[in-house]
């Protein structure tokens, strides 16, 4: 069986003086996952902004090697980490499900890409968050 290949995206919402140590933190923790799981790391990118937009220059990065057929695998630390716009975090799910990619995150594996389920996950993690 072929190793699947994975990339490793990690985001944080605003420059905080901790920003790079969080960063650090959830590339490290997604680097164990892969490794746990057998996946060979092809790339790997972050961003410090905003979940509400789609344009962030370490997610254009995957999706362009998501378009050219390098990775299989989008590893994200949380749903959350992907955006916060429902509508253009749904979108952008289903591009990445017709391009063959799917996602995992470290604390609950394989994320089901089908609309109740996303939004059904979001809304939870969005009500852990502190206001």
């Amino acid at each position: 069986m072929e190793q699947k290949k994975a990339w490793i995206y990690c985001r944080v919402a605003h420059n905080e003086p901790d920003s790079a140590e969080v960063l650090e933190r959830q590339r490290h923790r997604l680097e164990s996952y892969a490794k746990e799981h057998g996946f060979e790391i092809v790339g790997v990118s972050s961003d410090i902004g905003s979940g509400l937009t789609m344009d962030r220059p370490g997610l254009l990065d995957f999706h362009a090697a998501a378009e050219d057929g390098d990775t299989d695998i989008l590893l994200i630390h949380s749903l959350t980490r992907l955006g916060c716009d429902a509508d253009k975090v749904t979108k952008y799910w289903n591009l990445l499900r017709d391009l063959g990619v799917s996602v995992h995150t470290a604390d609950c594996g394989e994320v089901d890409l089908s609309l109740d389920t996303m939004l059904r996950r979001m809304i939870e993690e969005m009500r852990k968050r502190p206001r």
